[in-house]
């Protein structure tokens, strides 16, 4: 019993250990997919002026693999928000009036 035992530990063991780091660091793991999902897309980029649900004008001034930081305006303070997070703020923004909006537009027709 012993042999068998020690013989299955031995042989699966390195399959205990990573399943055991990856429920330790599943937040952490997470934030950084995240993170790097909203970097890689084109909807929002540093400068961009967004709205937070709807009421709050924010400019998006730090994109990072953890975070995101937005200046609010109107209370001058600075808003820091996890990326697993952003997916709930419903952020919205602006699209542009000019010839790019109607290329736009032709592009997703």
């Amino acid at each position: 019993m012993e042999e068998v035992l020690s013989q299955y530990i031995g042989e699966w063991g390195w399959l205990t250990v990573v399943a055991i780091v990856t429920f330790a660091f599943k937040d952490a793991i997470t934030n950084f997919f995240k993170g790097v999902q909203f970097l890689m897309g084109t909807d929002f980029d540093i400068d961009d002026v967004v709205y937070i649900k709807g009421t709050k004008k924010a400019r998006i001034v730090r994109q990072g693999i953890w975070r995101t930081t937005f200046y609010v305006y109107g209370h001058g303070r600075k808003f820091v928000v996890p990326n697993s997070s952003l997916w709930s703020l419903q952020i919205e923004k602006d699209l542009p009036n000019g010839e790019n909006y109607k290329e736009y537009k032709q592009k997703t027709d």
